[in-house]
């Protein structure tokens, strides 16, 4: 499709701003209250999809509980897919071949919405009541309350390139961190009402963010730096943002009813979906090279290819109303329907998975002896599948000392220093740093290396090393 950029036709006219909680939650609000506590049950499974499937094909798993109202989604480090589920507060885990787990969390308060995949291996997610929570991939909860005055709502989350976790606050107007310790920071939004929604890490090495009320994109540094670029039209509702395959973030438009591109320069394109009325939530970048989003209205999956061209795939079921997506391990593109009570799958003709990591070192080219410097290891995946169980080494020659890793690494013995990456989306970064202090030698040669267990057809890029002087004083 021709791209809509400013100045082009007017927008059709916008759905009212309050409903935007009237498509992704109040259907999960108007349920009901939670049933009887429950320590996990199983749900029975429809046959998995064969290999081979045609692209489109779409299986649907039910949930056991009316009114689950499963919402955010995500792949976790052990090859399942978990999710929240806003209506009856659990945590649901779904393996690829449709087995369910469900783990009930602690007290009468908490209430999952949003969920990923953290750089420790737990789940991390979101508590409207107030919390920031923690899953293990056997069930252990952990909360952490947000400092200060109550009132404030984390809603997405997701995994920094600085191995926080970053979250956005509505009602709050805030960006947070956590560290995997639970240390908590806030950043205010310029802008009350902002309505700060999803967000994730860019190709930048920033935190992109959707204001669906105050209608911008937000880019924030991992220092706090926060800068905003407005949308072209009025009332567009930026929901769900995702990092795309060409370097670029993708996000839907709630009331506008089209596909957002934003460059990491702010340059912004625009794509009208062929159908009024669509609804476009949720959106992940695919194996395949495309945008999957979610269509709630419509009751079905879109993509759109980096190009702009649409294609729709209706559900089986009808009024599902499906609400967030993700990349699955096993090729496919797994969903959530938020008022059908069920997880659901996508083919979209991957094939196999095969992920291309890379990995960049960095230092000064000259130092004093006995000063202290840092290395900056830069890992990417440029997918297009995740890339599962990445370790990223730093080697160091003889006598180099090492004085501190941020974050924590690993150490391997007094000249090597790991880290382990749980799981790499396909345009996600980590970055991390090691100071030193440096020796006698004239020259110091650091090699960086990374490797995962999933295939990895193109190796020349694994590898990466710093040359830095050492000067006398």
């Amino acid at each position: 499709m021709t791209p809509r950029t400013l100045g082009g036709p007017p927008p059709a006219p916008a759905r009212r701003r309050g409903a935007r909680w009237a498509l992704p939650l109040a259907a999960a609000l108007l349920l009901g209250p939670a049933g009887q506590p429950a320590a996990s049950a199983a749900a029975p499974a429809p046959v998995p999809v064969p290999a081979g499937a045609a692209v489109g094909k779409i299986t649907e798993y039910p949930l056991p509980t009316p009114g689950s109202a499963p919402s955010g989604i995500t792949t976790g480090s052990d090859g399942n897919l978990w999710f929240a589920e806003n209506g009856t507060r659990k945590i649901g885990r779904i393996t690829p071949a449709g087995k369910l787990t469900e783990f009930r969390l602690p007290g009468d308060t908490s209430d999952a919405l949003g969920i990923t995949a953290g750089p420790d291996g737990h789940l991390w997610f979101t508590d409207i009541s107030g919390r920031i929570g923690k899953i293990t991939t056997a069930g252990a909860v952990t909360e952490y309350d947000l400092p200060g005055p109550g009132g404030r709502q984390p809603f997405a989350i997701t995994t920094g390139p600085d191995g926080n976790l970053w979250f956005t606050e509505d009602p709050g107007d805030r960006i947070g961190k956590i560290t995997t310790a639970g240390v908590i920071t806030e950043y205010a939004l310029p802008h009350p009402d902002s309505g700060p929604e999803s967000i994730v890490t860019g190709p930048d090495g920033n935190l992109w963010f959707t204001e669906i009320l105050g209608n911008r994109i937000g880019r924030i540094t991992t220092d706090g730096v926060v800068t905003e670029y407005d949308l072209p039209h009025p009332d567009s509702g930026p929901d769900v943002i995702t990092a795309g395959p060409d370097g670029a973030l993708w996000f839907t438009e709630l009331f506008g009813n089209r596909i957002g591109r934003i460059a990491t320069d702010g340059a912004v394109t625009e794509y009208d979906l062929p159908n009024a009325d669509s609804g476009p939530d949720g959106i992940a970048a695919g194996p395949d090279g495309n945008l999957w989003f979610t269509e709630q209205l419509r009751n079905g999956i879109g993509r759109i290819t980096p190009a702009g061209d649409f294609a729709h795939y209706p559900l089986p079921s009808a009024d599902a109303f499906p609400t967030r997506i993700t990349a699955g391990p096993d090729g496919g593109m797994w969903f959530t329907e938020i008022v059908g009570d069920r997880v659901g799958r996508i083919e979209v003709g991957a094939g196999r998975p095969r992920a291309d990591l890379a990995v960049r070192l960095s230092a000064p080219a000259t130092v004093r002896e006995g000063e202290q410097y840092t290395y900056t290891v830069t890992v990417t995946n440029d997918g297009p599948f995740g890339a599962a169980d990445a370790v990223v080494t730093l080697n160091l020659p003889r006598g180099a000392q090492v004085t501190g890793t941020a974050p924590t690494a690993d150490r391997g013995g007094p000249n090597r220093v790991s880290r382990r990456i749980e799981a790499l989306g396909a345009g996600q970064l980590r970055v991390f740093h090691v100071t030193v202090r440096a020796d006698q030698r004239p020259v110091v040669i650091a090699t960086a290396d990374v490797h995962s267990r999933t295939p990895d057809p193109r190796r020349n890029n694994n590898t990466d090393r710093a040359v830095t002087r050492v000067t006398r004083r």
